[in-house]
């Protein structure tokens, strides 16, 4: 798969610092709030990802199909990919996240290594897939990133030579064993991914004002049944569940850091029904709004 244009895409980045410019790689050991079916929200980020299951069984969304996951699966996340991780409600589900720019790899100059091997890799997403270790080399490839995390945990020293040499190696196995499994449909999935993302771009930036799908129509130029069937193959969710994700999102932020009136905060969220918006708010925060507003004075006290 062809790395995704982000031009004009700012907002729909992960906006997370992992790592620093001197070493770009982050580790994250995750448990989310069992009580949200959506344990990742749906986003994409330029960074790399391999993320493994500890613990529970979950559906990642990546790449067009969604897998499940277990124990031990190693979820491939190349750059630009939305992805998204998804679990019963109240099922355990710890993972952890190794996130790494394609700068701690590079060479100054774009030797043979990064042209034949790195980009088609990783950068292209070639290698993007859900592995259940199996084979030997998908067993090596669990054992280097679990060193990985272990020695970033430990922090001895020397250790940001040993996760290099760790990730060249799982990188070594990727391209030996499954690099060269191309789909034949990148294309197309490509530009995909590209409208989907235009599209989300357009819900958040209007996201305060009434939007329907005839206006969406006449902004791509795409018919409102292809809008609704093309948007959730990327994304899982309608156009108009994503918006309401993100106007609640936004809610939060307004309940959070102001006094306005919940009415009020529900039409700057793009909600012109009071009691719409309190029943959207519960769907997703599982809770009202006025709830949500305590909550938060209780944790300033």
């Amino acid at each position: 798969m062809k790395k995704v244009p982000t031009q004009n895409m700012s907002h729909l980045r992960e906006t997370t610092l992992h790592g620093n410019a001197m070493f770009p790689l982050m580790l994250y050991d995750i448990s989310p709030d069992m009580s949200f079916e959506e344990r990742i929200g749906c986003h994409w980020h330029e960074e790399i990802e391999f993320l493994v299951i500890t613990k529970g069984n979950a559906l990642i969304h990546l790449g067009g199909a969604v897998y499940p996951v277990q124990e031990n699966s190693i979820c491939i996340i190349p750059s630009d990919q939305l992805h998204l991780l998804t679990c019963e409600r109240y099922q355990r589900l710890d993972f952890f996240a190794i996130v790494f720019h394609m700068d701690f790899l590079r060479s100054m100059s774009s030797d043979i290594i990064q042209k034949k091997y790195l980009e088609t890799c990783l950068a292209n997403g070639a290698a993007s897939r859900v592995i259940c270790p199996a084979e030997a080399w998908e067993k090596q490839l669990l054992q280097c990133l679990c060193d990985i995390r272990a020695a970033f945990h430990a922090k001895e020293y020397a250790y940001e030579l040993f996760i290099k040499i760790r990730l060249l190696e799982a990188l070594h196995l990727l391209v030996t064993n499954i690099a060269h499994d191309q789909d034949t449909a990148e294309n197309d999935f490509d530009h995909r991914v590209v409208t989907v993302k235009s599209m989300m771009e357009y819900l958040r930036r209007n996201y305060d004002s009434d939007i329907t799908l005839k206006q969406l129509e006449k902004e791509f130029g795409l018919s409102k049944g292809h809008i609704c069937r093309l948007f959730k193959s990327i994304t899982y969710m309608t156009p108009f569940e994503y918006l309401n994700y993100y106007r609640i999102n936004q809610s939060v932020d307004f309940l959070e850091h102001s006094d306005d009136e919940i009415s009020l905060v529900a039409t700057k969220s793009g909600f012109n029904n009071i009691s719409y918006y309190n029943r959207t708010f519960r769907k997703y925060m599982h809770m009202t709004p006025s709830e949500f507003r305590r909550s938060c004075l209780r944790k300033e006290l």
